[in-house]
């Protein structure tokens, strides 16, 4: 092979043409619309019993459906780069579903993020499952991609046949305080106004949670009624259960999802809803030496998913962050309140 003369420049590198850039263009929409299309469906009454887009037939299937179908459509357009059109294409259509919904606040970032692993695992699986079973080398694709564009349709019809299983979880948080329990207790009785100030920074308001204002109790002793209040007008009533002055004070918690405004959550983990509620809660103070307490602030909440182990990891982190800034704020008011005294 005869050598290239030192003076002659080496050769570019191949540019893509701008047909398969313009098919992968294509491809993208395509997928896009594809997911947007299942996203309204699964939304639908039709799809209640299978989980709508709670369901594994959503989470999972339509992911892995649009990997396959990139792989489908690479092999149909003559590209046998499965990676190519069954990961990195999907992946970016998925990255920008995902934009979309927290754009046109179909979804919320907590929701997302949470769901994340699944969306983009599945999709893998679904190349990876394609690239073995779609023949190679074949014109007409047609029968592959409408059975690959059926399936999470079918596989929800399988789904709605199952049992949702529920879940209890309790969740504990404990905080020492350099203050009797005589000035805890009228912090946690009633808590008056919170400014965001005094709130400790916490990433679950930076995925959009409305953060704590107060709790009002309308009356002490057991069967008083104490109204939490979030942002964007979200209440909580709570029925004192356990009243021990200085001591416990337990209550159960009722959420209406029909009376927390639509725009203060995502509708798919509302409290109160279907999938998710806070059933209870309860403080207690115990003394320490040195006119100190340790203060424990437990809570209950239920889960009605297919992922139940999974999403009870991201409840107990969300109420860990919750209770968290709330025996927070309690511990600056309770050891100012002592200094003063």
């Amino acid at each position: 092979m005869p050598r290239r003369p030192w003076h002659q420049p080496p050769p570019l590198p191949l540019r893509e043409s701008r047909a398969r850039k313009t098919g992968r263009l294509v491809t993208v929409l395509l997928l896009l619309a594809y997911g947007a299309l299942a996203r309204v469906l699964f939304d639908t009454s039709v799809f209640h019993d299978s989980g709508k887009v709670v369901g594994w037939s959503f989470i999972f299937a339509v992911p892995c459906a649009i990997g396959m179908l990139g792989v489908a459509i690479g092999r149909w357009a003559g590209s046998d780069r499965w990676i190519t059109d069954g990961v990195g294409i999907p992946w970016i259509v998925i990255i920008a579903g995902c934009l979309l919904s927290v754009l046109f606040q179909l979804e919320a970032a907590i929701c997302l993020l949470m769901a994340s692993p699944f969306l983009f695992g599945a999709t893998f699986i679904g190349a990876g499952l394609a690239n073995f079973l779609l023949p190679k080398n074949r014109d007409d694709y047609r029968l592959h991609v409408t059975l690959i564009a059926l399936f999470p349709y079918l596989a929800a019809c399988g789904e709605g046949w199952l049992q949702w299983p529920t879940e209890t979880k309790t969740i504990t948080d404990t905080i020492e305080i350099a203050a009797p329990a005589e000035i805890i207790w009228q912090e946690i009785a009633s808590v008056r106004a919170i400014d965001p100030a005094e709130l400790r920074d916490s990433w679950i308001y930076h995925v959009d949670f409305p953060r704590p204002i107060a709790a009002t109790l309308d009356r002490e002793g057991v069967g008083g009624i104490r109204t939490a209040t979030f942002e964007r007008d979200v209440s909580f009533f709570e029925t004192v259960t356990a009243w021990q002055p200085h001591r416990v004070l337990a209550f159960s918690i009722h959420a209406d999802p029909d009376f927390i405004p639509h725009t203060a959550f995502d509708q798919h983990v509302i409290v109160g809803g279907r999938f998710f509620d806070v059933l209870d809660g309860r403080y207690e103070i115990e003394p320490l030496p040195g006119n100190r307490c340790r203060l424990h602030l437990t809570s209950r909440h239920r889960l009605t998913t297919r992922l139940n182990g999974y999403a009870g990891w991201w409840s107990a982190h969300i109420m860990n962050e919750i209770q968290g800034s709330i025996l927070h704020v309690i511990r600056a008011r309770s050891e100012e309140a002592a200094t003063c005294e």
